[in-house]
């Protein structure tokens, strides 16, 4: 793993990573957090591998942090899905009408 100060596909700034990821539906969102917090535990599990402990320990924090938050936005899912498919129904309905 190499480490790097940019996300070497994404050529915009962290803010507009941020909002970029803030936009995203909140289930897909909680997938990418999931997705975050299981390379931070294989990130802690290699340096606790390397002895790095105090670093190891970080890492799972992080790792659990961002699993919780993933549980978060699942339960922002489950508010807001109801509205999110009748809002897209609504839309492709009133696209079809206008062709």
């Amino acid at each position: 793993m190499k480490h790097t100060q940019q996300v070497k596909s994404y050529s915009q700034s962290h803010e507009q990573l941020a909002e970029d990821i803030g936009d995203l539906y909140y289930d897909s969102l909680a997938g990418l957090l999931r997705l975050l917090s299981d390379k931070m535990k294989r990130d802690g599990d290699a340096d606790a591998g390397r002895g790095r402990s105090k670093l190891a320990s970080e890492l799972y924090a992080c790792s659990e942090q961002l699993a919780q938050a993933a549980k978060h936005a699942d339960v922002a899912w489950d508010i807001c899905e109801p509205y999110v498919k009748e809002w897209m129904e609504k839309t492709i309905t009133q696209s079809i009408d206008a062709e």
